[in-house]
């Protein structure tokens, strides 16, 4: 099945020492054909170095992921910020979780589940209609 990968999923995949590494692990070995949205690429790359992630692992990964067979990556275009605005407002929800509507709002768009470990994300998205698997 495809899915949208959420960041904490790829986050937990890299870091092999956090207490949901197997599990992010399973869940995009087991995608058939997983999506990325580019946003998750940049917050990879603020968030590896806060654990412990040396700029040439950094590097490594967001290489891999950018010029990876096995993932797709959906580019961030001005349309789709539109519409996750539009989304946002019609929805009532907040612009400071922007960041992950515009990827909730990519995987909605695609009618595609996301996949994600953020319960509290996953329980808004399920609010409006998102389908969400909990990692």
């Amino acid at each position: 099945m495809t899915t949208l990968v959420d960041t904490n999923v790829l986050v937990y995949d890299a870091i092999e020492n956090s207490p949901h590494h197997v599990r992010a692990s399973d869940i995009i070995d087991g995608s058939e054909d997983p999506l990325i949205n580019s946003l998750s690429i940049v917050e990879l790359g603020f968030v590896l170095p806060r654990y412990g992630i040396e700029n040439d692992g950094v590097s490594a990964k967001l290489d891999e992921l950018l010029h990876s067979d096995y993932f797709t990556v959906s580019w961030i275009s001005e349309r789709m910020l539109e519409d996750v605005s539009a989304f946002i407002v019609e929805n009532g929800l907040s612009f400071r979780d922007f960041n992950d509507w515009i990827i909730a709002f990519d995987a909605h768009s695609r009618n595609v589940p996301l996949v994600t470990f953020d319960k509290t994300l996953s329980k808004k998205c399920k609010l409006v209609g998102i389908d969400v698997i909990e990692g």
